[in-house]
């Protein structure tokens, strides 16, 4: 029984994808935060685009 604990705590392939889990959710975050920034610009820069043209329909 101590031997098959033994070998349970040396087998490290599950490691990997927690690995790459994590990677990617620190990506995926990332990629979050950065679309909210430009797509706040871009209204913002559409915004003041539409009323320097004086157009009311933006």
């Amino acid at each position: 029984m101590i031997k098959l604990f033994k070998k349970f705590a040396k087998d490290e392939s599950g490691a990997a994808i927690v690995e790459y889990g994590l990677a990617l959710l620190v990506t995926a975050s990332i990629a979050v935060g950065a679309f909210q920034y430009l797509g706040t610009t871009t209204n913002t820069n559409v915004t003041g685009a539409c009323a320097a043209l004086g157009s009311e329909n933006c």
